[in-house]
């Protein structure tokens, strides 16, 4: 019995030593978890795009943005020139033009339409007027050269230029490449613009003119 217990005892002092030597386990260190990344949301975009839409008259047809209005100019004598189309983002005078569908108004004691059927543009406005300028003229060589009507055309820009007497702070001009007799024309486009997003107006103002076409 005696040996038997000391014998268990040696084993158990072994196992006791074995196991103080041996190693420590290694445990798996906790992963630390990383700062989690802000959520990258789809930023939303407000640019607005103007919805356009196909318009014609008086054998011009262009695209406009919807919110532009065409309004019917006064009567004339053509001998004085005649304004063809008015396009607004402001209301027009009702004594100097009408809705298309509307008679227009007879043309005053000169046989003249108004001169300016506003009196001021709103901020951000536009107004432009398609304008047949009775006599045939050459085509400018100077300013920026655009597509227009299957030809090319002179776009002239000035700030404020002549739209200032209704508070536009650009005026643009182009004199309309109508065919035969080249280089000649008669039909004559002018867009006032009003500040402070200038950069879009005059994007509308150089689409419309891209995408018109004149059969005069």
């Amino acid at each position: 019995m005696i040996r038997l217990s000391r014998c268990s005892l040696l084993l158990a002092i072994a196992a006791v030593w074995l196991t103080a030597c041996a190693p420590a386990p290694t445990s798996s260190p906790t992963p630390i978890a990383s700062p989690s990344a802000p959520s990258s949301a789809s930023p939303t975009v407000s640019a607005s795009v103007a919805t356009t839409v196909t318009d014609a008259a008086n054998g011009i047809a262009f695209q406009r943005p919807a919110t532009w209005t065409r309004w019917q100019p006064n009567q004339s004598n053509p001998i004085n020139g005649e304004p063809l189309i008015y396009l607004s983002t402001d209301p027009l005078l009702p004594t100097c033009a009408t809705a298309p569908e509307a008679s227009p108004n007879p043309p005053d004691a000169r046989g003249m339409a108004c001169e300016w059927p506003l009196t001021s543009l709103s901020p951000n406005g536009v107004f432009a007027s398609w304008v047949n300028r009775r006599i045939l003229a050459p085509l400018p060589t100077a300013g920026e050269v655009i597509p227009m009507n299957g030809e090319t055309a002179r776009l002239q820009i000035e700030r404020p230029g002549s739209c200032g007497v209704i508070g536009a702070d650009e005026t643009i001009s182009v004199l309309v490449p109508i065919g035969q007799p080249t280089p000649l024309s008669n039909v004559a486009v002018v867009a006032c613009l009003r500040g402070p997003d200038l950069a879009t107006t005059e994007a509308q103002v150089r689409t419309m003119l891209a995408s018109a076409t004149v059969r005069r």
